[in-house]
């Protein structure tokens, strides 16, 4: 069952819940993209809810309850809100965490293109909690940024702005020996897989796991669900 936050409730940040019936696998917290909602992933929270895990859907801001964009494809737009966002949600994870009344250590966090991005910050910055899932996303920020600025026809970043970045780049902090699931379409045209090898390359653990799925472009397909589903089971029953 879904569970909406309360307008009139004291609680800080909307989220979704779902009540998983297994105490002993972790909270599932899982983040959508720069274009997506919370509204796209209430199947796959039920699928996995199906399972027995408990599952969190943050809304994000500039999303869902707190507020939209009118064009997110607007290339200036995404140019000017797109890391403020990663920042700012990255930022709320403890008061997310408060609300929740569960410790760091009982959530493993997942998220997809824009969410990817913010799981892996999160993971990397919080040491308890238990995995990562990124799906077409990146866990470095610099590298991924440089793509983005390739194929916008922007000047290289400026000595703040990297300095920003490299506060919440996953490769700026240690890796905490969790486990790890990366899953990337090897013909995505909106985030470059580079940004998967180089986390990958960085960790360098075999409990990073890095799927490559061919013929896929900028998707959450059925496939990598599948695969989710399977990794979270080999790793968290």
């Amino acid at each position: 069952m879904v569970q909406s936050i309360d307008p009139n409730s004291h609680q800080k940040l909307p989220y979704h819940f779902y009540q998983g019936t297994n105490t002993k696998t972790p909270i599932l917290v899982i983040y959508h993209g720069w274009a997506g909602s919370t509204t796209g992933y209430y199947d796959l929270a039920e699928e996995l809810q199906e399972l027995g895990y408990t599952v969190v859907l943050p809304d994000m801001v500039h999303h869902d309850s707190r507020g939209t964009i009118e064009n997110y494809f607007d290339i200036s737009t995404r140019q000017r809100m797109f890391w403020g966002t990663v920042f700012q949600t990255i930022d709320e994870f403890d008061i997310l965490i408060a609300d929740l009344k569960v410790n760091k250590k009982d959530v493993l966090v997942i998220g997809s293109s824009m969410g990817g991005f913010i799981a892996s910050s999160i993971f990397a910055k919080n040491t308890e909690v238990q995995g990562l899932v990124n799906v077409n996303g990146s866990g470095t920020f610099v590298i991924t940024d440089d793509f983005f600025r390739k194929t916008d026809g922007r000047g290289e970043l400026s000595g703040k702005e990297r300095a920003v970045l490299e506060t919440y780049d996953p490769i700026r902090y240690a890796y905490s020996g969790k486990p790890v699931l990366l899953m990337h379409g090897d013909s995505d045209q909106t985030i470059d897989i580079s940004g998967q090898y180089a986390y990958y390359a960085y960790c360098s653990s075999p409990d990073v796991t890095f799927d490559i799925y061919n013929e896929v472009n900028h998707q959450f397909t059925e496939d990598m669900v599948d695969g989710l589903k399977f990794w979270l089971s080999e790793n968290f029953s």
